[in-house]
């Protein structure tokens, strides 16, 4: 029942919005002997709804088409011949949306260009042949039928019928245009926003703010000017705008913009204000299509590619950091990290340790079980690794078995008593070999904490040297520098009070 209600509201929510926008679009239309919208919305509405939901909203396009009809022309019953075909394109939009496997995020040039061959290659050939064969159709009732049924086939209203051939062809490529800017505006507005975006934006700054008000000022300004070379001073303001958004901001954004350069230039079509003034009807259509079509579709491209850069640099960010095997930092990077950590440790004069780990015996693992078993023992020493770590430290893998980890805000002591934590972990855990035999390993290591001057070389050095004391002394045990084995036996493993993690706000600027 839940159910059943849920598609009732889907769909009586999609009537509501295809009628009020439709009214919108014929408010904003010329006439040319036969209505011309220069961009119908409801029909992107209804493409992003059957993305959405699937077939069962095609009810709800087909009668939203027929009652907007009955409002508007042709006729309810051209209405609801209009309304089958745009339901059929509309779930045939949604089927191939998701068959073709296209992102709602417009993220891939991939998805741009094939929803861009979908809408003007497909389906708007489709709803463009039906409806201008409902036009013909409703232009060749004799007048006394239509009188018999003037509530139903009504011929007054904004869309008249065809009435002879010759208009069959402007009226089919300006219904075709008018719904495929619909479309390509409306749909990428509607599913970006109701979609989870890939990447939180960053607010914007107060001077970002003021080059995106100017942005919009200049387009505004360049649209209203009665220049010679409007046309070509629009294309650049407004491509000027829509690349600094594209740069800048998400998807929401540029869909977001794409919506408001519609409107101005739809605005200053519609009444022939600006450089528009000089130009006939048929030219302030033109003008206005090829604005919207080349500037929609420029700033969804861009913004598809620029999304692109920004996942092939993330991907090889993380290739460039990242340890392949056990997806822990790799040597580079936490040498790195662990500079910097040092570093602030020594300016804030906070203690910082450094552990090394090397895993016991680790060539007679892989010799004897093989290296499947071995990289699966390192894997797992990797996760222990994370599952002990607090927020802030940082564990990365600086040899073939070899780890290291760095605690903020420790000493050795504190530092000592989380490895060793670590090692009881990791000794609980086994790894089933082919064979079917369990395989248990352990670790030796070695920790070091930073004196005031301590470089991250010398703490390496000296915990590297604590590591092969630890091995020397039978394997399987935790040694710090500087401390004699007695002193050790002071600091058994269990819970200790390493806290949070966090340091003060000072000690993490």
């Amino acid at each position: 029942m839940a159910n059943g209600f849920r598609l009732v509201a889907l769909n009586g929510l999609l009537i509501f919005l295809y009628v009020a926008l439709g009214r919108v679009t014929f408010a904003a239309s010329v006439e040319y002997g036969n209505v011309t919208s220069v961009i119908f919305a409801p029909e992107g509405v209804a493409l992003a709804f059957s993305i959405l939901f699937g077939p069962k909203i095609a009810p709800g396009i087909m009668l939203g088409q027929a009652l907007l009809s009955y409002w508007s022309g042709p006729s309810l019953l051209g209405g609801l011949g209009i309304g089958l075909f745009n339901a059929f394109e509309g779930v045939l939009g949604g089927y191939l949306f998701r068959r073709w496997g296209l992102s709602r995020r417009f993220d891939r040039l991939r998805d741009v260009g094939l929803l861009t061959c979908m809408i003007f290659l497909i389906l708007q050939p489709i709803s463009a042949t039906g409806g201008v064969l409902m036009l013909l159709l409703n232009g060749m009732i004799p007048t006394h039928v239509t009188n018999l049924f003037v509530d139903a086939w009504s011929t007054q209203g904004i869309q008249k019928p065809l009435p002879s051939l010759h208009l069959v062809l402007p009226a089919w490529l300006h219904w075709w245009i008018g719904n495929s800017l619909g479309q390509l505006l409306v749909a990428p507005l509607v599913l970006a926003w109701l979609t989870p975006a890939k990447h939180k934006a960053a607010p914007l700054t107060p001077l970002e703010l003021a080059v995106f008000a100017a942005g919009v000022a200049a387009v505004l300004l360049t649209a209203n000017s009665k220049l010679v070379a409007g046309p070509l001073l629009l294309l650049a303001s407004s491509y000027a705008l829509l690349v600094w958004v594209g740069l800048r901001c998400d998807v929401r954004a540029v869909t977001g913009a794409n919506l408001l350069v519609t409107i101005v230039i739809v605005g200053v079509g519609m009444l022939g204000d600006g450089y528009m003034s000089y130009l006939p009807v048929a030219d302030r259509l033109f003008y206005v299509s090829f604005f919207l079509a080349s500037g929609l579709l420029f700033s969804l491209l861009l913004f598809a590619m620029l999304e692109e850069r920004r996942d092939m640099i993330l991907r090889l960010t993380e290739l460039a950091s990242r340890d392949a095997l056990t997806q822990v930092s790799n040597r580079r990077h936490f040498m790195e990290q662990a500079e910097r950590e040092v570093a602030s440790a020594r300016r804030h004069g906070t203690p910082i340790s450094l552990a090394l780990l090397d895993v016991d015996h680790f060539k007679s693992i892989n010799d004897t079980h093989g290296h499947v078993v071995g990289d699966q023992a390192l894997q797992m020493l990797a996760r222990c690794c994370e599952t002990v770590l607090r927020t802030g430290d940082l564990v990365g893998r600086v040899g073939g078995e070899e780890f290291a980890l760095l605690f903020r805000c420790s000493n050795s002591r504190e530092a000592r008593q989380a490895v060793q934590r670590l090692l009881d972990l990791v000794t609980e855990q086994s790894i089933l070999a082919p064979d079917g035999r369990e395989v248990r390993i352990t670790f030796s290591a070695g920790v070091a904490e930073a004196g005031p001057q301590a470089s991250l070389d010398a703490m390496y050095a000296a915990a590297d040297q604590t590591l092969y004391e630890a091995k020397n002394a039978g394997r399987s045990r935790v040694r710090i520098s500087g401390a004699a084995p007695e002193r050790e036996r002071e600091f058994p493993g269990g819970d200790v009070g390493l806290g949070s993690g966090g340091c003060s706000v000072a000690e993490t600027a």
